[in-house]
């Protein structure tokens, strides 16, 4: 005769949901040692400068160590740069970041900035500008972090809150025949950051500014930061029938842009850019390497196709 399992045992056996392990509780959340780079701080006032009564942002930049201590673990993030805003969705309240081309830009500069230094360099987070609240997260600064945080394969994701205004100071004195006038321009606020740490939310970190032990990140070459402005060359170039070949400039050129210009019945044309171009001029050497002076003055709202005079090129 065959023995039955008691009917109590039979039925816990085949529950799935008694079956299952215990949930294991969540991992203990390691601590943040925040470093920031000072050209940061700059870039940030520089944006809240120039942005006026409404919001905006950018991406902040940089690298992730671990560090395992006695007391455990812990995390060494270093923030190094940010791409300064371009044409933010920024409103009085609000600010959207990161959407569209400025996600494109902010990826692509990125990925250069691992070319040329060797760091692997992470997207940590967001910074953004609160015009007439407090440097403290709202709402959906919390709600936006939980989710970007659960979205990002950085082991960290930073939130930093900045206020701040840019002023204006006249003052006129006399001091014998003369009258000394003063007319200047500050820029004042505060930066906080925050870390989200999941169930906590958006907790405070200490940062520390540091620009001894970091280190400093080239300067974006101008078809980086710009991509419509090279696209409009580009399409330019295309038009007046010139193949246009980009190669990185060297360090001596300031991390600008070297593009090798090529049409049907011209000699070649080669065009050196610099990182602030277009405010700086570009320089011009023809097929043999010697410069080539520009018809007239330099001006931003000139373009490329405009130096190399492709009009006349193909009759000298």
């Amino acid at each position: 005769m065959r023995m039955l399992p008691p009917r109590g045992r039979r039925r816990a056996a085949r529950d799935p949901r008694r079956a299952a392990p215990p949930a294991l509780p969540p991992a203990p959340t390691p601590p943040v040692t925040l470093l920031v780079r000072p050209e940061v701080l700059r870039s940030l006032a520089a944006s809240v400068a120039t942005a006026g009564d409404v919001e905006t942002g950018g991406p902040l930049i940089g690298t992730v160590q671990r560090s395992w201590e006695p007391a455990g673990e812990r995390l060494i993030v270093c923030v190094l740069a940010t791409v300064a805003p371009s044409a933010r969705d920024g409103r009085v309240a609000s600010v959207s970041v990161g959407r569209g081309g400025e996600g494109e830009r902010a990826a692509s500069a990125v990925r250069w900035w691992r070319s040329a230094s060797g760091l692997d360099l992470v997207h940590l987070g967001d910074w953004h500008r609160h015009v007439w609240g407090s440097p403290e997260p709202s709402g959906g600064d919390r709600a936006t972090a939980k989710r970007l945080g659960a979205q990002s394969p950085a082991p960290v994701w930073l939130t930093a809150v900045a206020t701040g205004r840019r002023r204006r100071r006249h003052q006129a004195e006399e001091k014998g025949e003369e009258v000394r006038f003063i007319d200047a321009a500050a820029v004042t606020g505060v930066v906080r950051f925050f870390r989200e740490a999941g169930g906590a939310g958006l907790v405070a970190v200490r940062a520390r500014v540091e620009g001894a032990a970091l280190p400093a990140l080239p300067a974006l070459p101008w078809y980086v930061a710009d991509p419509a402005r090279f696209a409009a060359e580009c399409r330019l170039l295309r038009a007046a029938g010139y193949r246009a070949a980009l190669q990185p400039a060297s360090s001596d050129d300031g991390h600008g842009a070297v593009l090798r210009l090529r049409r049907e019945g011209a000699p070649d044309v080669t065009v050196i850019t610099g990182p602030r171009y277009p405010r700086q001029a570009p320089v011009r050497l023809d097929a043999r390497g010697r410069r080539v002076p520009p018809a007239g003055a330099w001006s931003p709202h000139r373009y490329l196709v405009d130096l190399v005079d492709l009009v006349g090129e193909g009759k000298r």
